[in-house]
């Protein structure tokens, strides 16, 4: 029983991080076709992002996979603009390999085991590495576990650590 009611906590404590703090994360959807925003995690479509955009969006909680944005899209580029989703009175949800973003900061940081910066270090990343993009998986408090798009690594990294663009440095 303990154990259940640590789980049900921890997950409680995960969402509402990301509600006092989203996440901004860049589109990172390499299938060729509008990037489809549903009302539910696999719910209908309710609105369809355009896959000549670049564009970020504010995670504000996660779920089986899914991830719940904020109402609005941010385009970055020559024509910058914010984008009001509409048709949706429950939300509105990505899937987690539409998503992608890089490292900021130092020019290097650890993949880690565990959310610890004591855990032992799966894998360094550079932030100059242009072809470094990070899927998110899951939070736990001030971590997020990511894995590498071609899948090679898995591990945890400070949220702080996170550039919405995979394709710059960030400061």
């Amino acid at each position: 029983m303990k154990k259940i009611l640590l789980m049900a906590l921890f997950a409680i404590a995960s969402i509402s991080a990301f509600s006092q703090n989203p996440v901004t994360v860049c589109i990172s959807d390499n299938t060729g076709s509008p990037t489809n925003v549903r009302n539910a995690p696999n719910g209908k479509i309710v609105y369809q992002i355009p896959q000549d955009l670049s564009c970020t969006v504010d995670i504000i909680s996660v779920k089986n996979g899914w991830w719940k944005i904020t109402p609005e899209v941010d385009t970055w580029g020559d024509d910058e603009t914010t984008i009001p989703l509409k048709g949706s009175s429950t939300g509105y949800w990505l899937h987690k390999s539409m998503l992608g973003f890089g490292i900021s900061g130092d020019p290097e940081g650890c993949l880690r085991v565990a959310p610890s910066n004591s855990a032992k270090a799966v894998k360094v990343l550079r932030s100059d590495y242009a072809d470094l993009v990070l899927e998110p998986l899951m939070i736990k408090g001030s971590w997020i576990k990511v894995v590498t798009k071609d899948k090679k690594y898995t591990g945890w990294m400070p949220i702080d650590r996170i550039c919405y663009n995979p394709l710059t440095t960030c400061p």
